[in-house]
């Protein structure tokens, strides 16, 4: 919101500059993020009388102006041919400002200009001028324009909070500003009577209405609006449009209750009721929209005159040739407003306030106000208002304990200053009861909320800083704590980074990739790009990746461990996994290891971090969705699924995240690494005696699995080590085959083995790996 400093001042009596106010009300929670001058200019502006006027000598589009500006006379040139003799003007002269524009005297087609002529444009004072602004009335030449104008104002860009939308009004801001000055607050209070009874049949037949005050001005005048207004209004940011359109929109600012006025032609009866869905409303920003149903309607009982609390409709707008019009000044259901401007996309000024809740009980004073204007600026007759208050909404009221204050606190302020900080912000106190005005009503609920407007009031900065003395009654870390900042370790020590992402997710992203099969969506997001609570970590991780492969960085591994969110029994619920992702170099620190990050590389990682639990996985061949099929697994403990891991397939990579290198990914639960952890692996005392290893070069066909094999060399007598050495698929190998070296290391507990007693085995083990097995030795044995 956008607050002039002049304005704020009608309402409280203090000489206080733009900065300290600022200072002042950012110290007490509501916080200025700029101090704006909305008309920059300075420097010598007067008032200039042109006294003749000559064409120019050598340009057609240019006049010579001999203008007096009060202690002399300049020649002006200007391409205005309006500008005429006995004109007067404003007029910049040299080392003037105006915005980016300095002025200096220059040529023009040989004539020197001395000065510019300004428009209201220059001024800041239009949107858009046609040509030089022209005085109507009798102003002293070398009267200074920016005084005269009030053109040194300084605006206030204020972050007003959803919970205060009291703020969202010059008033409500003079309020603060009254309380934390401690002085009085001047509103302007006038209470005009109606000539005649109120014409108009009014209904409300919607409960989304609580409020609806009318009041009709017949016989108004519809023009430009005086300069001070339209000042106020570009000031706070607003386009001034006429007279009556001008005033609702400086009485919205001012009080922060939003009004709107119709012509009367076009309102036989009024009748507030729900849109069904399907109808379709051409509104002022000249756009029709296709109602939803569910929206709050200002009708005649047929056609649509606006969309309640949002915006009005074309039809029934004021008019150039108004002559009557209709004053509303309504309260509408927040939740019903937020609903209708969130459908439509329709954000205004009304529907900004309206969702945020506006005061119900200051529509009389807000009508009155209205008509004080209008009748200031428009003339007019006014009728008697009409009030229909169908949701009556009253006074919270809170027993208080001032005391209360003091031990939140912990600072003693008298319950006198405490009593005299609620009054200033409108607050009445009857002894230990305090009344709410209804502009707080959807703030302030509780006690704690009190001491929340006293202590902010009296100033943060008084209260000294004391350290909480608290109890502790704990034991450190628990179990789970201790075993996660040990995962964490343990792939720190891998090379990985910690990572820590939203829990919110693209509904974009999870309906093209899904791979848990999970999708718990929001039911108000904030927007698209987080719609849907993550159902893996593995879409933050990857958003985290390709930041970095976008900025050169190819070498990244990546961890985090976090809540996903899964559906149970159809109701959402909340895991904890550990996911991690890793492209480019092993080592990138080490320039001599070239070594790029793989399947197997990627499969250590986890290896290690099983053996940091004394765990052991298992590894399972898997088709997952955007893994790559051959580079999948499936990742058990103890025979359950706690995981999956592999490459990500390429085409996904490159088309959702622009990375083009393979990249490895991995998530598990960590709550069955927690449970089966083992701190102490059980003693197996080394045995004293040698050891013998045998090994043997296999013709695997290609698409076999060697792990089972592997894992079943461990049944035979005496294998303490088995595993595979080398894989070969070069020249001389059988086309569909390729080379495996197996390797078994026998030891025996009690004895030495012996050569016969190792080979026994050995060629046992041959045969059965020969017969159990499509496999073949590669090298016959003699």
């Amino acid at each position: 919101m956008r607050l002039s400093i002049n304005w704020l001042k009608d309402f409280v009596n203090i000489e206080k500059s733009a900065e300290e106010i600022a200072e002042k009300l950012s110290l007490r929670g509501t916080n200025v993020e700029e101090i704006i001058n909305p008309f920059d200019v300075e420097g010598k502006i007067v008032v200039g009388k042109v006294i003749d006027v000559e064409k120019h000598p050598n340009a057609d589009k240019l006049i010579v102006c001999k203008v007096d500006v009060g202690d002399q006379i300049k020649t002006i040139l200007t391409g205005d041919l309006s500008v005429s003799k006995g004109d007067t003007v404003p007029v910049a002269l040299e080392g003037a400002r105006l915005f980016d524009l300095k002025i200096v005297p220059r040529k023009m087609r040989g004539i020197l200009s001395e000065g510019m002529m300004c428009s209201l444009q220059e001024l800041g004072l239009e949107e858009k001028s046609s040509g030089v602004y022209k005085f109507k009335e009798e102003v002293q030449p070398g009267t200074d324009v920016i005084e005269y104008f009030g053109l040194k104002d300084k605006v206030l860009d204020i972050e007003i909070t959803p919970n205060r939308p009291d703020c969202l009004s010059v008033i409500g801001i003079a309020r603060e500003v009254s309380a934390i000055y401690d002085v009085d607050l001047n509103l302007k209070i006038k209470n005009i009577e109606g000539k005649e009874k109120f014409p108009v049949e009014i209904k409300i037949e919607s409960d989304g209405c609580y409020r609806y005050t009318a009041r009709v001005i017949r016989n108004v005048t519809v023009k430009e609006s005086p300069m001070w207004l339209k000042k106020r209004l570009i000031a706070a940011g607003l386009r001034p449009i006429n007279n009556i359109v001008d005033i609702t929109n400086y009485v919205m600012l001012e009080t922060g209750h939003p009004v709107h006025a119709f012509d009367l032609k076009n309102v036989p009866k009024i009748v507030v009721k729900d849109a069904k869905g399907g109808e379709e409303v051409l509104l002022l920003d000249e756009n029709k929209y296709k109602l939803l149903g569910g929206e709050v309607l200002i009708t005649d009982g047929e056609k649509i005159l606006a969309l309640g609390g949002v915006m009005g409709g074309e039809e029934s707008g004021v008019k150039d040739d108004t002559k009557d019009i209709l004053l509303e000044v309504a309260m509408f259901d927040p939740v019903r407003i937020r609903k209708t401007s969130k459908a439509h996309g329709i954000i205004t000024d009304s529907s900004y306030r309206f969702e945020r809740g506006v005061d119900p009980n200051d529509a009389i004073y807000v009508i009155n106000r209205l008509t004080e204007l209008i009748l200031e600026l428009s003339g007019g007759t006014p009728t008697d208002i009409l009030d229909l208050y169908p949701r009556k909404i009253d006074r919270t009221e809170i027993d208080f304990d001032f005391n209360f204050t003091n031990k939140v606190v912990g600072e003693n302020i008298e319950e006198d200053v405490q009593k005299k900080i609620l009054g200033r912000l409108g607050f009445e106190v009857e002894g230990n009861k305090v009344f709410v005005p209804t502009y707080r009503y959807f703030d302030v609920t509780r006690p704690i909320d009190l001491v929340e407007e006293i202590s902010r009031i009296y100033g943060m900065e008084k209260i000294e800083s004391k350290p909480f003395r608290i109890l502790i009654n704990s034991n450190s870390r628990s179990k789970n704590q201790k075993l996660r900042y040990k995962l964490k370790d343990a792939l720190k020590a891998e090379g990985f980074l910690e990572a820590m992402n939203l829990s919110f997710v693209s509904n974009d992203i999870v309906g093209k990739w899904n791979f848990t099969g999970f999708s718990v969506r929001i039911s108000n997001p904030i927007n698209e790009e987080m719609a849907v609570m993550r159902p893996s970590l593995l879409y933050g991780l990857l958003d985290s990746l390709s930041y970095n492969y976008k900025r050169q960085n190819r070498d990244v591994k990546l961890f985090e461990v976090g809540k996903v969110f899964i559906e149970e029994n159809g109701q959402p619920k909340d895991v904890e996994k550990l996911a991690f992702v890793a492209t480019g170099r092993i080592n990138k620190r080490d320039y001599t290891d070239q070594r790029m990050i793989d399947f197997y590389t990627f499969k250590g990682y986890i290896e290690n971090l099983a053996e940091e639990f004394n765990l052991k996985f298992e590894f399972e061949p898997a088709e997952v969705e955007g893994f790559v099929p051959t580079r999948c697994a499936r990742i058990l403990l103890n025979g359950q699924e706690i995981g999956v891991m592999g490459m990500l397939d390429d085409e996904m990579m490159d088309k959702f995240y622009d990375v083009k290198d393979e990249v490895y990914a991995l998530e598990i639960s960590t709550q069955p690494l927690y449970e089966n952890y083992v701190e102490v692996p059980e003693y197996r005392e080394s045995s004293q005696f040698p050891s013998v290893r045998r090994d043997v070069s296999l013709l695997v066909p290609n698409d076999f699995l060697m792990g089972k094999v592997i894992e079943g060399l461990y049944k035979y007598k005496y294998v303490e080590e088995a595993g595979i050495s080398d894989v070969y698929t070069g020249k001389g190998i059988e086309e569909g085959y390729k080379s495996v070296t197996v390797y078994c290391v026998f030891r025996a507990e009690d004895k030495t083995l012996s050569e016969d007693e190792v080979n026994k085995i050995w060629e046992k083990i041959k045969k059965d790996l020969i017969y159990k097995y499509p496999l073949k030795l590669r090298f016959e044995e003699v």
